[in-house]
């Protein structure tokens, strides 16, 4: 049996629901870390002193971190008694946030070695406790195939402190930080045998981990219905941020031009959105609105896993099943975006992002962003190339984008609607594509390799014949033997030479100028007054020259999905002078039954997710460039994982439709304060 998060969820689970009483007790139960060994690695610096360890980095690539080692007589660390590992953090600038990662490594063994992240997002000047809500090996075994962390915390390899998926520039004192007090907290004992009796079922008919309890968890139908009661008179009494207007734009802030329509602006060195009425607008957005969306999967023979399942169901729809007793109704979606529309007024959420339904968008009262593609597969490919990206040069894809927006008004209303309704922001057009640059240039190489037939070769060949106008000129720069331009069409061989690698630069431009000219064509010829939003680069993708200058030179905003804990590093000075939309970023942690944190985990209790979520829209509402930030997602992922095997506690709701109120009171909080803590003056 493969072993997985399941193999020590219960315990974990029981962990996470008294995650508050381990903080409480750790002053009392917590033993240093004694004997360890810091060693730098890469172009990290480290200086002990009486106070702690200070750490900086100048550069957060090659490989730049602080390792800390077992003791000189020991092979690993032995953290398998102990509940949490902690460590206090002071940042030590004082006009930047900053942001750091802690990482527990076992040692390697037969299979490569698992690990796990957590991460902390700092204030200037603030000090806090980072703690890794340590995931046993040793709990339990478990049913085979649920997804999550793992670490046999007997024997710890390293821990490492460093940048995760650094996007920021190269700088002195990009991270500043002292190190303190590292510890294990809360004494546990190891038993090897712990198991539960009668694993299965572990999935209760509401779609919760059945084996552990936390203060919300749902029992009863008739509880549901309470909570529903409770949650509705708490909406009506609540009324949306003070400082909004009808769009959630500063309404009382300065005075811009009123379009009736979305548009950007730069006020006093920060970029905005401004909204129809003329006001400055910060987009604070969650992604995948939507009223029943993932169900949980059933894997073949493991029926046996639910407590209540429909004859040969291969998933169930726990959130329906949920939804429809808390409505009394199967036909419960209009009254639900009906409260749903309530629930981001009293949350301090002024846009329905990404991937979320049109149905609440129809309501009307809120700012919308559509997205109009996904990486569409059937559009042409370059043959044989397995990167998310399209041949741009193609025909059908020149056409297919010219449609694109006429299309998708004709099959959805509500992107009919979008055409001129104020609320609409703008458009996407795909998501986090492979542009074929993360390591080396690849691309055009593949399109160099690709049949004479691959309209992104000839056009290549086309920009070739204009530069070289010879085939002889182009032989003597690339080292070829080419004996006519049509031999060169019909070659496949990629050469090495200089002057290769100089053309591939060009022409990848090319490539980008031509998918983002297009895409912007695609709105703006049917929409011109909403806004070209973007490609949602991945953060790394990002920061890279080539992307962002053909970003800038057609979009009207840059969309990037940032999962870090803070996105104050963005580069500011040596980017484009651009609004800057980040499209997702989430905080998870160990509780209310999930097996698994997130990208990036937060802690180890359910405040410390919503002061990771404060710290991070924080340091965006300061960078002179982000002008929003979205939440991937509304609702936690399904126990068993969606359909790609993510299983992440994300949510503002769990699968209940129970919010997490250390959400829901995070954004309020900076909604409230969210135009007070931008820039103008």
């Amino acid at each position: 049996m493969r072993r997985s998060s399941a193999v020590f969820c219960f315990m974990l689970l029981w962990f996470s629901c008294c995650a508050s009483n381990w903080a409480q007790q750790a002053s009392l139960v917590s033993q240093p870390l004694t004997g360890v060994r810091y060693q730098s690695r890469g172009p990290a610096r480290i200086e002990s002193s009486a106070e702690g360890l200070h750490l900086t980095m100048d550069d957060p690539r090659h490989d730049a971190a602080l390792l800390v080692l077992p003791p000189a007589d020991a092979d690993t660390l032995d953290l398998s008694a102990w509940q949490t590992l902690a460590v206090d953090i002071t940042n030590l600038a004082h006009d930047r946030q900053q942001r750091l990662v802690l990482t527990a490594i076992e040692k390697e063994g037969a299979n490569h070695p698992r690990k796990v992240t957590v991460g902390i997002g700092l204030n200037p000047g603030e000090t806090r406790t980072l703690r890794l809500l340590l995931p046993h090996a040793w709990l339990y075994a478990a049913p085979d195939g649920m997804p999550g962390p793992l670490l046999d915390t007997a024997h710890i390899a390293r821990l490492e402190f460093e940048l995760q998926w650094p996007f920021e520039r190269a700088r002195a004192g990009l991270v500043d930080v002292r190190l303190s007090r590292l510890r294990v907290e809360g004494r546990i004992t190891a038993t090897k045998n712990f198991s539960v009796t009668n694993y299965a079922p572990f999935i209760d008919r509401y779609g919760q981990f059945m084996h552990a309890e936390w203060p919300e968890k749902i029992h009863s139908d008739s509880a549901l219905r309470t909570a529903f009661v409770r949650e509705n008179a708490a909406l009506r009494s609540t009324q949306r941020p003070a400082s909004w207007d009808r769009f959630g734009g500063w309404k009382n802030g300065p005075q811009r031009k009123a379009t009736g329509s979305f548009r950007t602006e730069k006020f006093n060195g920060k970029w905005y959105l401004v909204d129809p009425d003329g006001h400055l607008f910060f987009s604070q957005g969650i992604d995948v609105l939507t009223a029943s969306n993932e169900t949980i999967k059933v894997p073949e023979g493991k029926a046996n896993w639910f407590e209540k399942l429909p004859e040969g169901a291969h998933s169930y729809n726990a959130i329906d099943h949920n939804l429809r007793i808390k409505y009394a109704s199967p036909n419960y979606e209009q009254a639900y975006f009906e409260q749903l529309t309530k629930r981001l007024e009293a949350w301090g959420i002024n846009t329905i992002g990404n991937w979320s339904a049109l149905e609440l968008m129809q309501v009307g009262r809120t700012p919308y962003t559509l997205q109009l593609t996904d990486y569409d597969g059937h559009m042409p490919q370059i043959a044989g190339s397995k990167l998310k990206f399209y041949d741009v040069f193609d025909p059908r894809y020149e056409e297919k984008m010219r449609t694109l927006l006429q299309r998708a008004a004709e099959h959805r209303p509500v992107v009919a609607h979008s055409l001129t309704d104020p609320m609409c922001i703008g458009y996407f057009i795909d998501n986090e594509l492979n542009f074929g640059n993360r390591d080396k240039l690849v691309l055009v190489d593949e399109i160099l390799q690709s049949p004479a037939s691959q309209a992104a070769k000839q056009a290549f060949i086309h920009d070739l014949e204009a530069k070289y106008k010879q085939i002889e000129n182009l032989n003597a720069a690339w080292q070829t033997h080419h004996a006519t331009w049509e031999s060169l069409l019909q070659s496949t061989q990629v050469p090495t030479s200089t002057a290769y690698a100089d053309d591939a630069q060009a022409f990848f431009r090319h490539v980008l100028d031509q998918y983002f000219r297009l895409a912007r064509n695609a709105v703006k010829t049917m929409a011109p007054n909403r806004l070209y939003l973007g490609a949602r680069f991945i953060s790394t993708d990002a920061v890279r020259p080539a992307l962002y200058e053909a970003c800038a030179r057609s979009c009207d905003v840059l969309s990037v999905n940032i999962y870090a804990h803070s996105a104050a590093g963005f580069p500011e000075d040596d980017f484009p002078d651009m609004p800057v939309l980040i499209t997702e970023f989430q905080f998870g942690v160990l509780q209310r039954g999930i097996f698994s944190p997130s990208l990036c985990q937060a802690g180890a209790t359910p405040h410390e997710r919503g002061l990771a979520y404060t710290r991070f829209v924080e340091g965006a509402l300061r960078h002179s460039k982000i002008v929003g930030t979205h939440w991937f997602q509304y609702r936690d992922q399904p126990l068993t994982g969606r359909g790609d095997g993510e299983a992440y506690q994300i949510g503002f709701i769990d699968v209940t439709d129970t919010p997490y109120s250390e959400m829901t009171e995070a954004s309020r909080a900076i909604a409230d304060r969210m135009y007070a803590t931008a820039r103008p003056e």
